[in-house]
């Protein structure tokens, strides 16, 4: 708190070698507790950012919010026994503040601040209080949601801005479950596609007579949005999958995807057409797959000789009606060469680009190419527990759990399948007799390539 000191104190505090602030002390001393000598030295120094002296203990819910403040900014102290005229008067019942204390720590912040707590004597007898907070595990927040921030020697709620700086630093669970704080729920989220789904997967509970749509309380169960003061905020993850289309392409460019049909057999060769789609994951989804199937064609089964013909023939009467958009050069003779390709193998490496990417690079994009002999998937990847090749026996860990219990669920709307890269791999070789390339995982990218056959 902001205190008016007098001139002696000023005099004092201008004193060479006589004081020093909380942050030098941090800087420059490894370990803790803080000697009397240079407990006087900090006081002498008066409040700061970093340090708060108060005469007494008072007022629970203020003292929670300037603990929340100093362990949300930096670290610092408070010190019980202190006047505004920064002389030591000491506390009555230091054992019973020291329990006060924890008992704020432990139970009226979330999460919880582990403290250390100091009774310090003197020589006439008194006896003052020091709690130490630090920043390894911000940001803290009340019980009912408010964080604050130390700003000089007094408090004050975050803003947004800031709680999505705090967050984005110091974010230590899944980036599925990050707040977006340049979101709200009321203009973001599609309600739409959203009570489509809760009324698919519980459709005994929001029947015709609910009233209204509690779409925040049911984003919030779901583990899909966060309360932060008197707001609801939407996740990654519930951005993600419910987003409105312009809005996830505006707040997360990097939800997107490039895809490219070539017209050879590597990159080098021509481009016969790129898109770029951005939006919400079914959009993603159902755009890719579209994209897909202009130049593949997808079975159930492997075909017999006479239903490739058949199929050929069909296909060289449509080719040259492709009309992409990014084609000026494209030709018949271009379109007409298709792969073969089972259904369930690419809608499953599909799947698994959008499910377990990493949303996290801002520099690295998914993309999807398409050669006349090969489809090849490759997304923005963490690094994984255990090497790419334990995803050929079934041994995964999803780095989106929440992303992928929604996006497969058949209420979702995407169809996704749930055999996993075992049973892909199993059917692209079965049906083009050439095993896959991969999966691989090298420079923070995850790749796949899987063969068609002709």
């Amino acid at each position: 708190m902001a205190r008016k000191r007098s001139n002696a104190s000023r005099r004092l505090r201008n004193s060479p070698g006589s004081e020093r602030s909380y942050y030098e002390f941090l800087a420059s001393t490894p370990t803790l507790p803080i000697s009397r000598t240079e407990l006087v030295r900090l006081i002498r120094g008066g409040e700061d950012t970093y340090l708060e002296l108060k005469v007494r203990f008072s007022n629970v819910e203020k003292l929670t919010a300037e603990i929340i403040a100093l362990a949300n900014t930096g670290g610092g102290a408070i010190v019980f026994g202190v006047n505004d005229q920064l002389r030591i008067e000491g506390v009555d019942d230091p054992e019973s503040v020291e329990s006060q204390l924890r008992e704020i720590c432990f139970s009226l912040i979330q999460p919880p601040v582990f403290p250390y707590i100091n009774c310090v004597a003197f020589d006439n007898g008194r006896r003052i209080v020091v709690l130490e907070v630090f920043n390894e595990d911000r940001p803290h927040r009340t019980l009912d949601d408010r964080f604050y921030l130390r700003e000089g020697s007094s408090k004050r709620e975050a803003t947004r801005e800031e709680l999505s700086r705090l967050y984005q630093e110091a974010f230590t669970g899944r980036f599925e479950q990050l707040p977006v704080f340049r979101s709200w729920i009321e203009r973001d989220i599609d309600e739409a596609t959203f009570w489509s789904y809760i009324r698919g997967v519980s459709p005994g509970a929001w029947g015709e007579g609910a009233r209204g749509f509690p779409t925040e309380l049911v984003l919030g169960e779901m583990g899909l949005a966060v309360k932060i003061g008197d707001e609801v905020i939407p996740t990654i993850a519930g951005l993600l999958l419910f987003g409105s289309n312009e809005r996830v392409a505006e707040i997360l460019p990097r939800a997107d995807f490039l895809l490219t049909r070539y017209s050879g057999q590597d990159a080098s060769s021509p481009v016969i057409e790129q898109l770029h789609l951005q939006g919400n994951l079914l959009r993603l989804f159902d755009g890719a797959l579209s994209f897909i199937k202009r130049y593949v064609d997808l079975w159930d089964a492997r075909p017999s000789r006479k239903s490739l013909e058949e199929k050929t023939l069909q296909n060289s009467g449509t080719a040259s009606g492709l009309n992409p958009i990014n084609a000026p050069n494209q030709t018949a003779e271009y379109a007409a060469v298709r792969g073969n390709y089972p259904r369930a193998a690419i809608i499953e490496a599909l799947v698994n680009s959008i499910i377990h990417r990493d949303w996290g690079p801002r520099d690295c994009r998914a993309r999807i190419n398409i050669y006349d002999d090969a489809v090849e998937f490759t997304n923005p990847a963490g690094s994984p527990e255990l090497p790419a090749a334990s995803l050929r026996y079934g041994i995964a860990v999803p780095p989106n759990p929440r992303l992928k219990s929604v996006f497969t669920n058949r209420h979702y709307g995407a169809h996704a399948g749930t055999g996993g890269i075992p049973a892909l791999l199993a059917e692209a070789s079965a049906f083009s007799r050439r095993s896959p390339e991969g999966p691989t995982l090298a420079n923070n990218e995850f790749r796949l390539k899987l063969f068609g056959w002709r």
